[in-house]
C-alpha cells in the first residue's frame, strides 16, 4: 500500500507540472503535443468486469483509443491510448472483450502460445497469482473477432527471456511467432516481454526476427519517435483507484522507471554487482 501511495504521489505531481507546461505553451501560441500511453492488463475477472467498464468509459472521454501496432500517432494535440493484454487468459474473452466491443475500443492480446488450455505455471512476483486462472484454448483463440482485435506473441513459455541462450531465445521470440501464426493464418508483428525484462540481445533478436514492434513494462509515453520499435506500457488492474486510473491514462506515471533506475544502480553498488535487466517484475 505504501509503495502505491508513493506512486499516487509522485504522479499527482507529475501531472501537476504538466498542466503548467500546457497552460504556458497556450500562452506562448504553441500548439498542444500529442500523447500516447499503452496501457497493459493481465486478468479481469467477473467480479472486476463493472469496474473495467468504467475504466473504459474513462478511456472514451479522456483519450482516443489506437491499436497498438499504429505507427505514429497524429499530432494534433490529442491525448491517444492503445489497450494491450498480457497472458491470453480466458477471462479476458468473458469479462473484458465485450466491454470493449461494446465501446468499438481496439485491443491488442499477447499470447503465451505453449500454456494455450492450461494453467500458467509460470514464476510471479506478487499481485494475482496467474495459476488460478486459465488460458484460452486454440480454438477460442481461432474464434475471436479479429475486426478490432491484433494478436501478439508474449513468448512460448513465459520466461525472463535476457537470462536465455541463444538457442532458447530463437524459440521463445520465433518460434511462438511462427506457431500463432500457423493458428490465425495471418500475420504476427507485435511482442510483449514477459515480466517486462528485456536487453539488447534480446531487442536485436526480435529485430531480425522483423517484428513490427515490442513492448516492455516500462510505464514511458509510447510513440514518441517515428515508427518507434521498443514501446513502454503501464500497467493497469481494474482494480486501480479513480484517479490512479486517470493518472496512469494520462502518462503521470512515467516517472518510475528513472527511479527503479536510480535504485538499481544503488543497490549495485553496494553489492559490488551490475545492474539488473531492464524492465520491472510484473505478472
Amino acid at each position: 500500500m505504501l509503495k502505491r501511495l508513493v506512486g499516487l504521489c509522485g504522479s499527482v505531481i507529475v501531472a501537476g507540472i504538466d498542466r503548467f507546461r500546457a497552460a504556458i505553451r497556450g500562452l506562448l501560441g504553441l500548439p498542444a503535443r500529442s500523447t500516447c500511453v499503452v496501457l497493459a492488463y493481465h486478468a479481469v475477472a467477473p467480479r472486476e468486469r463493472t469496474r473495467f467498464a468504467r475504466q473504459m468509459d474513462d478511456v472514451l472521454r479522456l483519450s482516443k483509443p489506437v491499436p497498438a501496432d499504429l505507427v505514429d500517432i497524429p499530432q494534433d494535440g490529442g491525448r491517444y491510448v492503445a489497450i494491450t493484454f498480457d497472458d491470453g487468459l480466458e477471462n479476458i474473452i468473458e469479462n473484458a472483450l465485450p466491454e470493449l466491443k461494446v465501446r468499438k475500443i481496439p485491443a491488442t492480446l499477447f499470447i503465451v502460445t505453449d500454456v494455450l488450455g492450461k494453467r500458467p505455471a509460470w514464476e510471479y512476483f506478487g499481485g494475482a497469482d496467474p495459476a488460478n486462472e486459465r488460458a484460452m484454448t486454440e480454438q477460442q483463440l481461432r474464434d475471436l473477432d479479429t475486426d478490432y482485435l491484433l494478436i501478439g506473441s508474449h513468448s512460448a513459455t513465459h520466461p525472463v527471456l535476457p537470462a536465455l541462450d541463444d538457442q532458447e531465445l530463437g524459440r521463445e521470440i520465433v518460434g511462438s511467432r511462427s506457431k500463432l501464426e500457423s493458428l490465425l493464418n495471418r500475420e504476427v508483428k507485435l511482442l510483449s516481454f514477459p515480466y517486462g525484462y528485456f536487453d539488447q540481445r534480446v531487442i536485436n533478436r526480435c529485430r531480425d526476427a522483423n517484428y513490427v514492434r515490442v513492448f516492455t513494462a516500462l510505464p514511458v509515453l509510447a510513440m514518441t519517435t517515428p515508427r518507434e520499435f521498443v514501446t513502454g506500457r503501464v500497467g493497469v488492474n481494474p482494480t486501480d483507484w479513480p484517479i490512479e486510473f486517470r493518472l496512469k491514462l494520462a502518462g503521470a506515471y512515467r516517472w518510475l522507471p528513472y527511479a527503479y533506475s536510480l535504485k538499481r544502480k544503488l543497490l549495485g553498488l553496494l553489492r559490488g554487482q551490475p545492474a539488473a535487466p531492464l524492465g520491472l517484475k510484473t505478472t
